[in-house]
């Protein structure tokens, strides 16, 4: 199993608001945003009831990225959004209500799981990330965190809000 570091704890990065929102114009933006930083896009889930007071949207979008054959970044974004309704009748697209939108995000070391094979393998990994290797390591923790503030300001500008960063 890889070794994985916390960039930022589940629930400790959130966005909570009451906004108009084209989630349309949001995923193409992403996705732009994941194209030019060289991650692949995976939505794992999108999930849309519609109740009688709006719409209960769910989707969950992940970012994973390859930095080495050792170390690779993955951020993950879930969005729940109820009592959406559209705002205007012209344009349906543009639907407000309740969005929170949580951030979470890690790094992930030895992915490929090539340092299983045994526990004198696994013990070596260990003293290669902690010791041996740690300041580097934590350099591209460092850019991982960066990057996971980059697309939380990308989401706090579609939602007009603005990032003190």
């Amino acid at each position: 199993m890889s070794d994985k570091w916390n960039i930022t704890e589940w629930g400790s990065l959130v966005i909570r608001q009451t906004a108009p929102i084209n989630l349309k114009e949001l995923h193409k933006s992403l996705y732009q945003w994941a194209q030019e930083n060289n991650y692949f896009f995976i939505e794992k889930n999108f999930t849309e009831k519609i109740k009688s007071h709006g719409k209960e949207i769910e989707i969950v979008w992940d970012f994973q990225r390859k930095i080495t054959s050792f170390v690779r970044f993955n951020i993950t974004i879930a969005i729940w959004a109820h009592s959406m309704n559209p705002v205007k009748k012209d344009n349906p697209e543009i639907i407000q209500g309740f969005i929170e939108i949580v951030f979470d995000s890690n790094m992930e070391m030895d992915w490929q799981n090539r340092w299983e094979s045994s526990q004198l393998h696994k013990f070596l990994r260990r003293i290669y990330i902690y010791y041996m290797k740690k300041q580097h390591f934590l350099n591209y923790a460092g850019k991982c965190w960066e990057e996971t503030y980059s697309l939380h300001a990308l989401i706090k500008s579609h939602l007009n809000q603005f990032s003190l960063f």
